[in-house]
């Protein structure tokens, strides 16, 4: 892998993918730097998750290459996929979430599976413990997915995707189904995440709140508290890019002002007025 920290965290190049005739993406490109954020806006089956997957090497791009800690990843067999996977976390869609693991199993599930991980039980019950106390709930290690609510279980999905302290994360619909409350609740670790560990952000979603929050909210370090710092670019300390899919295309790429200035019908369907 290289260790060229001047190289983007991840970065597409004309990245195409189909179903047979069909192209969920189409010549995509862009590319995101150390610490930075990435919103991913689209609708449903607009390319959003294909995006993630095609990232993580699960999904093989039909044309163009995909880099992932300057490393071109496009034709990399499976197994030589495991040493860059151990750097990246994943929030899938619902959690994603083993019925019939205990939550500290869940949790451990990446120490004990990914290559390059050699952890005790003790060290891996210790790291569960300290990813479980990071989303506040360092007393479900006993229990099972089932006797958890919603949010909750999602509280858990954000701790398995930081347990082996990755430098990229991606989020798929973080807050999908979830109440406002829950919800805020749910994009607040996920900022906090990014500014107390400096980790490349990478977030589909659907809610337009989500993506207005990572780039106006900063975690202080001192006072262990969201701060809302405004619309200033880059005011979070790390710049917040936004992407729009429309139909595996990418119909937009800038920075949230340019977002909500444009006059685009598709684009003003993700953008929503602060009361």
């Amino acid at each position: 892998m290289s260790d060229d920290q001047s190289q983007p965290v991840l970065r597409f190049e004309r990245v195409t993918v189909r179903f047979d005739e069909y192209k969920a993406l189409d010549e995509v490109s862009f590319a995101v730097e150390a610490g930075e954020s990435l919103v991913i806006f689209g609708a449903a089956g607009g390319g959003k998750t294909v995006l993630l997957k095609t990232a993580l090497g699960l999904l093989r791009p039909d044309g163009g290459r995909v880099y992932v800690f300057g490393q071109d990843i496009t034709d990399l067999r499976e197994q030589e996929l495991f040493g860059i996977r151990r750097d990246i976390g994943v929030l899938f869609q619902e959690g994603g979430l083993f019925d019939s693991l205990t939550i500290e199993e869940n949790v451990s599930y990446p120490l004990e599976n990914l290559a390059g991980f050699h952890c005790t039980p003790e060290e891996m019950h210790q790291r569960a413990e300290e990813a479980l106390r990071f989303v506040e709930l360092e007393h479900t290690l006993e229990k099972f997915p089932s006797e958890l609510s919603g949010g909750m279980r999602r509280r858990v999905g954000i701790a398995r995707a930081v347990v082996t302290e990755p430098r990229l994360v991606l989020y798929d619909s973080p807050t999908a189904g979830l109440d406002p409350i829950t919800a805020y609740t749910i994009i607040a670790l996920v900022a906090k995440q990014r500014d107390l560990k400096n980790t490349t952000t990478v977030m589909a979603t659907h809610r337009y709140q989500d993506g207005h929050f990572l780039a106006t909210s900063r975690y202080n370090r001192e006072t262990g508290q969201i701060e809302q710092l405004g619309e200033r670019e880059g005011g979070n300390g790390a710049r917040t890019t936004f992407m729009v899919l429309h139909e595996g295309r990418l119909a937009f790429q800038g920075t949230l002002a340019e977002l909500k200035a444009s006059a685009d019908p598709y684009l003003t369907k993700f953008v929503k007025r602060e009361d």
